[in-house]
């Protein structure tokens, strides 16, 4: 037993030891790469930032804002818009969703629209974390009691069994639900969209960068997504995922 205790510390602090030293060696880079940005220097902040980027992906979500506005300041929009989305996934923010769908009206962009659709998501985003902790205090307490009845050899009826089981399977699936929610912004102008994930099927629309599409599934290279309320396919190197 004081063997697998020894064996999970040291695990642990392996890990530890690992993600600190990943942390020390990306501290440096930003200093750096902020340096470059508050004299100006755009065009080596960015390529400092996106490095950082590609091999720490889970760094501040303040470096998409950073990025956002340099490329903002070469008028590359696309750019701009990836780097929105990918801030606002992270710290949903009712300014970047409208910044987003400014941008897009401008550029003709479908999919950022502030529909109730999008809202209600923002929201969800915003308060999700104490909703479910609400639901969770909820579903112990009903737990507990129901426990308690057991031990005391009292009777539960069926329905209240039932009714417990689907409200955590309701639970579980608020708690998962964010991270199946995506979306794809198409990177390269002049995408295909078809109507099955083959090169072989017929094009069911040819669209230009910029336009921002539900994710349903993925199919091999071949992304499933909703498209003027129709479920068409797209090529996976044709887009961004944004999560």
């Amino acid at each position: 037993m004081l063997r697998l205790k020894n064996l999970q510390l040291s695990i642990f602090f392996f890990f530890a030891s690992l993600q600190l030293s990943a942390a020390q060696n990306v501290a440096p880079r930003l200093i750096h790469a902020d340096s470059l940005f508050e004299i100006h220097s755009f065009r080596k902040a960015t390529r400092a930032y996106e490095q950082i980027l590609k091999t720490s992906p889970r760094i501040s979500p303040a470096i998409y804002l950073k990025l956002a506005y340099l490329y903002e300041q070469k008028k590359d929009w696309l750019q701009v818009q990836y780097y929105l989305n990918l801030y606002y996934e992270q710290i949903p923010d009712e300014r970047v969703l409208r910044k987003m769908n400014e941008i897009a009206r401008d550029q003709g962009w479908k999919g950022y629209e502030l529909d109730d659709f999008n809202l209600l998501i923002l929201l969800f985003k915003q308060y999700s974390g104490y909703l479910i902790g609400l639901f969770l205090v909820i579903g112990v307490y009903v737990f507990a009691v129901l426990l308690s009845k057991r031990v005391k050899h009292q009777y539960i009826p069926f329905r209240h069994k039932m009714i417990f089981f689907f409200y955590w399977a309701g639970v579980a699936l608020l708690v998962n639900l964010p991270g199946r929610y995506r979306q794809a912004i198409i990177r390269k102008e002049g995408s295909i969209l078809r109507s099955d994930p083959s090169a072989a099927a017929p094009p069911t629309e040819i669209v230009k960068e910029g336009h921002r599409l539900k994710v349903v599934g993925k199919s091999d290279i071949w992304y499933q997504v909703l498209w003027e309320n129709q479920l068409v396919y797209v090529k996976s190197s044709d887009v961004w995922i944004v999560r």
